[in-house]
C-alpha cells in the first residue's frame, strides 16, 4: 500500500497484472487477508506438514475466490488499473479523424463530434501543414452510429485531456460551481489564457423550460438559406402540404428547429476560444477597452477611416464616437461596434444609408439613421419600421410623442452620431444595466431580474446572433493584442442539461415525405385525398385496362416513384407510390384499384342490384349490418365493410354512398372491391337532400366533381347520364311528390 492508501496486488501466473485499488477495495481485501490468516491459524497445530500445506492452499483459494468476486470488473476482464490509458474529450463541434497526422496525403476515416470520450495515443508534431495545425494526437473511440472502434489522428487542440484535471488546484477551486461537463472546456481555456476568469450564474429555470420558450414562433430565427434540417417544421413554422417555411422579418428568416435552438442555448457549445466572448462582462473598463481595440473591430468595414460629425459639428472618427458613447453609458465600446456590425453588416445597410424608399409602405425615409436597428422588429419591411422609430421615437399610451424620453435618447436620429449615441444608451439602459450584461443574455434572457421576463425582453431574434457577435468581439480583442488581459466571463448554468453538449443536427435536408396531390384521371379516390392518409381504394369499370397515376410531392426536394401509366389486371391491383424526402425518410401511399372483369359469383352472391362494380337497390336509412346480411360468401373468403375513408363501419350505422365491400381470400389478400350507392345520395352522406341537388347542379355546369359511386347515385332516372332530368326526379323526392326507385 502506498502513501495515498492504494493497495498494489500482483497476481502471478501466465501474465502479471498490477492492480490499483481505492480505499473501499483496500478495506475488503484487508478483511479477506485477515480471514485467510485466521483459517491458517486455526489449523496451525495440524500434525503433519502435508495437512498444513493443504490448509494453506485452501485458505489461499478462499482468498482468491473473494478477490474475483469483489475486485472491480476491470480486473476480471484482465485490464490494468494501475496503468489506465490516458483519456480525453473532444471539445469542438466536429473534427475530421485522419489515417495519418496532417491534411496532406491523408484520408478522413470518420468525423468525431463534440463530447465524445476518446483514448489518447501518441502526439505527433509535423511542420508547415496547410491547415496551420501542426500538432496531432492519435485517438481511439467508439463510432456513434454503430459502436465500432475507430482509430486515427485529430488536431491536438481539439481535445481536453483528463491529465489537465487538478493541474491547477487554485483554478479548480475557482470553477467549483460549474458542472463537470463545463469544466472539461474551461480547463482548456484556462490553459491557453490563465488570466481569464469564469463565474457560474444559475439560470432561473431548467434547460427544457428555456428551450421551450426560445422555440416559440418568431423568437429564434435562422436564415432561410440554411439546410432545411436546421429549420423548424412545427405548426405555424412550416406548411407540410405546400412544403414552404413561414417567413419572418421579410422573406429571408424562418424559425430555427428545436435542435438548433438547443445547440446555441447550451453554453457548453460556446466554451471555445472565440465562442466564450458572448459571455464577456460588457461593462466599460478603461484599462482594457481602448480606441485601438475598436479600430480593430471596424477594420475592413464601411466605418473604417470614415468621418462623422459630433454635436458641435466637429469631424471625428467612428472609433471615437463609440468610445464616447461607451464612456457615457457604461458599456464596452468593442461590443457596441460589434452590435452595429451584427445588425447592418460590414457593408452597412439601408438603415445606415440616410436615404431609403420602402416599396411596401410606399414611403421615402431621408436623413434618418438607425445603426442598432432599434424598433426594427419582425415586419414585412423591418428597415422601414426601424427608420420610423428613428423619426418618431417613443410614444405615450395615447399615441402622442414622448418628447422627454426622445430628448433623453437624442431622437430623432437625423445623423449617424445621434444614432450611435442614442442607440448605445438605449442598449445600455434596456439591457446591460438591467442585468442582461452579456451578449448571450441579450439573446437568451434566462437570468431576468423579473421572473415574468424569462425568455422575453430579448434584443435579437437571430439564433446565431450571440455566437456571431461573440466571435466579432474575439477578433477585435485579438487584433488589438489584448486577448491575454484580465477578462471575466459570466456563464449560465442550467439544471437538467443533457449529459453531453447538444449537437447541431446533421445537414440531412428537408424531411417532408408527403404527397400534395394524388390523382387518377377524372376518378375520385376513396377516401378523398389527404396527405396524411396513405391507403386508398378505387373501383373502375371492367373496360378500364389502364390508368394514369399522377403523384406530386409537397416538397420540391422530394422524389416520387411508382406513379405513371399502370396496367390493371383482373380483380384488385395494389399500387405503391413511394415519396422519398431529401433526408431519406419515406412514405408509401397504397392504392387498391378494383377492376372486376369477372363476375363476383365466384366470391359471393347478393340480393343487391348490380351496376358493374357498384351495388345499389339500398333504401336510405338501411344499416351496414343489414347490407352485410344480403351477402353469401363462397368458402374461404371473408367480407369487410368499410366507409369511404377505409374505416370499419359499425353494423348499426346507416349506409352511405361510397361505402365499400372488400372481399379477401384466405391469405388476407383483397380480391374484389365493390362500392355501394343510394340513388339520390350524390354527396355520400347517406341522405337525399338539397345538398345533393347543389352538388349535381355544379357537376352538370362543370364546376365540381362527383365520386364514381356518387355518379351512380346521381343518375336518378337510370339512363346512364347525369342531367337536369335527374335533378327533377330528386327534387320531387325531397318534396314528397314522387318516391325514388332504388
Amino acid at each position: 500500500m502506498n502513501r495515498k492508501g492504494d493497495l498494489f496486488i500482483t497476481v502471478k501466473g501466465k501474465c502479471d497484472i498490477a492492480v490499483t485499488c481505492q480505499k473501499q477495495w483496500f478495506d475488503t481485501i484487508r478483511w479477506i487477508t485477515y480471514m485467510r490468516k485466521k483459517v491458517t491459524y486455526m489449523f496451525a497445530k495440524t500434525q503433519t506438514s502435508m495437512r498444513r500445506a493443504i490448509v494453506r492452499a485452501c485458505a489461499t483459494a478462499l482468498s482468491c475466490a473473494f478477490l474475483l468476486i469483489y475486485l472491480p470488473t476491470e480486473l476480471m476482464a484482465g485490464r490494468s488499473l494501475a496503468a489506465d490509458e490516458p483519456m480525453g474529450t473532444i471539445i469542438v463541434d466536429s473534427a475530421n479523424v485522419r489515417n495519418k497526422p496532417g491534411t496532406v496525403d491523408t484520408t478522413v476515416v470518420d468525423v468525431v463530434r463534440n463530447g465524445t470520450r476518446v483514448t489518447l495515443g501518441e502526439v505527433v508534431t509535423i511542420t508547415n501543414d496547410p491547415s496551420g495545425s501542426n500538432v496531432w494526437c492519435k485517438i481511439t473511440y467508439k463510432r456513434e452510429s454503430d459502436g465500432g472502434s475507430v482509430t486515427g489522428y485529430v488536431v491536438d487542440s481539439f481535445i481536453s485531456k483528463d491529465s489537465d484535471i487538478n493541474a491547477d488546484p487554485d483554478f479548480e477551486t475557482e470553477i467549483a460551481g460549474f458542472p463537470d461537463t463545463y469544466k472539461t472546456y474551461l480547463r482548456t481555456l484556462h490553459k491557453n489564457h490563465p488570466n481569464w476568469h469564469f463565474t457560474a450564474v444559475n439560470a432561473l429555470k431548467d434547460f427544457d423550460s428555456a428551450v421551450s420558450v426560445q422555440s416559440r414562433l418568431g423568437v429564434s430565427l435562422i436564415e432561410n438559406s440554411v439546410n432545411d434540417a436546421w429549420k423548424s417544421t412545427e405548426p405555424g413554422a412550416y406548411d407540410w402540404n405546400t412544403g414552404t417555411f413561414t417567413p419572418y422579418d421579410g422573406q429571408n428568416w424562418v424559425n430555427a428547429s428545436k435542435a438548433v435552438v438547443m445547440y446555441y442555448l447550451d453554453p457548453r457549445n460556446m466554451l471555445t476560444e472565440d465562442g466564450i466572448f458572448q459571455f464577456l462582462n460588457l461593462s466599460y473598463d478603461t484599462k482594457y477597452q481602448t480606441i485601438d481595440s475598436v479600430k480593430g473591430m471596424l477594420k475592413g468595414t464601411f466605418m473604417e477611416n470614415k468621418p462623422l460629425t459630433d454635436w458641435d459639428g466637429n469631424a471625428i472618427t467612428y472609433e471615437q464616437a463609440f468610445m464616447i458613447a461607451a464612456e457615457k453609458c457604461n458599456a464596452n465600446p468593442v461590443f457596441l461596434a460589434a452590435k452595429v456590425l451584427q445588425e447592418v453588416s460590414a457593408n452597412g445597410s439601408n438603415s445606415t444609408s440616410g436615404n431609403y424608399y420602402s416599396s411596401y409602405y410606399k414611403r421615402q425615409y431621408t436623413n434618418l439613421y438607425n445603426y442598432f436597428n432599434i424598433g426594427a422588429s419582425s415586419d414585412s419591411d423591418p428597415v422601414a419600421k426601424g427608420l420610423a422609430f428613428a423619426r418618431d421615437g417613443f410614444k405615450n399610451a395615447d399615441g402622442s410623442v414622448n418628447t422627454a424620453k426622445n430628448e433623453d435618447y437624442y431622437l430623432p436620429w437625423t445623423t449617424p452620431y445621434r444614432s450611435i449615441r442614442g442607440g448605445s444608451k438605449f442598449i445600455a439602459n434596456a439591457y446591460l444595466n438591467a442585468g442582461q450584461n452579456s451578449i448571450y443574455l441579450m439573446k437568451f434572457n434566462v437570468i431576468p431580474k423579473e421572473s415574468s421576463q424569462f425568455g422575453s425582453h430579448q434584443y435579437m431574434t437571430n439564433i446565431r446572433g450571440a455566437a456571431s457577435e461573440g466571435k466579432k468581439m474575439y477578433n477585435a480583442y485579438s487584433k488589438a493584442g489584448i486577448l491575454n488581459t484580465e477578462l471575466t466571463f459570466s456563464i449560465p448554468v442550467y439544471s437538467g442539461l443533457p449529459e453531453k453538449a447538444c449537437l447541431l443536427p446533421r445537414e440531412s435536408g428537408n424531411p417532408n415525405d408527403y404527397l400534395k396531390e394524388l390523382t387518377i384521371g377524372d376518378y375520385v379516390l376513396t377516401p378523398a385525398f389527404d396527405p396524411t392518409i396513405t391507403e386508398y381504394s378505387l373501383v373502375v369499370p371492367a373496360s378500364c385496362a389502364t390508368i394514369h397515376v399522377d403523384a406530386k410531392p409537397a416538397s420540391e426536394k422530394a422524389k416520387v416513384s411508382g406513379a405513371g401509366d399502370i396496367t390493371l389486371g383482373n380483380g384488385v391491383s395494389t399500387i405503391k407510390i413511394n415519396c422519398v424526402a431529401e433526408n431519406g425518410s419515406s412514405k408509401v401511399y397504397t392504392l387498391d384499384v378494383a377492376r372486376n372483369t369477372d363476375s363476383y359469383d365466384s366470391y359471393f352472391t347478393t340480393t343487391l342490384a348490380s351496376e358493374g362494380n357498384f351495388l345499389g337497390g339500398i333504401e336510405p336509412g338501411t344499416t351496414a349490418g343489414a347490407v352485410k346480411s344480403m351477402f353469401t360468401l363462397t368458402d374461404g373468403y371473408t367480407l369487410t365493410y368499410v366507409n369511404m375513408n377505409g374505416q370499419a363501419k359499425d353494423d348499426a350505422t346507416a349506409v352511405c354512398t361510397g361505402d365499400l365491400i372488400e372481399i379477401c381470400d384466405a391469405s388476407g389478400k383483397k380480391v374484389y372491391i365493390c362500392a355501394l350507392f343510394i340513388r339520390g345520395d350524390a354527396n355520400c352522406d347517406g341522405k337525399i337532400s338539397a345538398a345533393d341537388l347543389t352538388l349535381i347542379c355544379r357537376y352538370i355546369l362543370g364546376e365540381g366533381n362527383v365520386s364514381e359511386a356518387g355518379k351512380h347515385a346521381a343518375d336518378a332516372n337510370k339512363d346512364g347520364k347525369i342531367t337536369a332530368a335527374d335533378l327533377t326526379r330528386i327534387c320531387k323526392h325531397i318534396l314528397g311528390e314522387n318516391q325514388l326507385a332504388q
